[in-house]
């Protein structure tokens, strides 16, 4: 149903690509009197700007980037409420930088899933590989669908996010598999379904555990963090959960659901 729901928002809504990938202004500006990242974000969210990144660096400059609908010469005046300032630099980040952005966040995000999936290919079976990698794909499309149900901003960061909630969701997957192939080779006489309920019984508490200490930091870091870390940990709440949800529920029941299919043809044919 999750996934159905994020397909859909995907769908009619769309994401709503940051800075990263639609193009934009960058700014930046040294203050005489020095001024923190989150008064910068108050008194442009006050002007009416919504989608904008602030960042400090170690020159002691301020870099504001805005999406390319957002005018910057208003962001300047914005600026002097808080302190006069020197301009370092403004200037426009074009198409060609971001759709060479894209690409390589597609790619990232590809290559990403060839190496699970030939990780798992080599250390279990092609077919447990598929059943993770199904696994994997329905975390992330939940994911993604929940930032387009949501309209937040989807900028690198968030790609980087995504990738880590992969890497978590497999890791997970990877425990469940790894003691149903040791019970397999102790329990040869037992069903395959009997095999996986008992191993994910006997790796429930470890799921769980590790899941509720991991959501309980993403949450606090998603509700506390400020509006830049909030934006990239929604994707640690969204994906804990789901990623152990399926980790227990989706990956095992398709790979036995995938066997039966198999063996049911096999005996057939004979």
């Amino acid at each position: 149903l999750l996934l159905l729901v994020s397909l859909f928002s995907l769908w009619t809504k769309g994401l709503n690509l940051g800075l990263d990938f639609t193009g934009g202004s960058l700014i930046e500006v040294r203050f005489e009197k020095t001024q923190s990242v989150a008064e910068v974000r108050r008194v442009l969210k006050e002007a009416g700007y919504e989608y904008f990144q602030v960042q400090d660096t170690a020159q002691g400059t301020t870099i504001v980037k805005l999406r390319v609908d957002e005018p910057k010469e208003k962001a300047l005046e914005v600026l002097k409420k808080l302190s006069s300032y020197q301009l370092v630099r403004a200037e426009t980040i074009g198409g060609v930088i971001t759709s060479e952005l894209r690409q390589k966040a597609v790619w990232s995000i590809v290559v990403a899933l060839a190496g699970i999936l030939l990780y798992l290919g080599y250390r279990f079976e092609p077919l447990w590989a598929v059943g993770a990698i199904v696994a994997l794909a329905h975390d992330v499309f939940i994911v993604v669908g929940a930032y387009s149900f949501t309209q937040r901003e989807v900028n690198l960061d968030v790609i980087a996010s995504l990738l880590i909630v992969a890497g978590y969701s497999v890791s997970d997957t990877v425990v469940v598999f790894d003691r149903i192939r040791e019970n397999m080779r102790i329990r040869k006489a037992t069903p395959l379904g009997e095999l996986i309920d008992l191993s994910i019984n006997q790796t429930l508490a470890r799921t769980l555990m590790t899941s509720l200490t991991t959501f309980a930091v993403s949450l606090a870091m998603f509700l506390f963090g400020g509006p830049a870390l909030s934006n990239v940990m929604f994707a640690f709440v969204i994906g804990v959960v789901v990623g152990t949800l399926s980790s227990i529920f989706v990956a095992s029941a398709l790979v036995y659901d995938i066997k039966s299919r198999l063996s049911a043809k096999g005996e057939s044919s004979v």
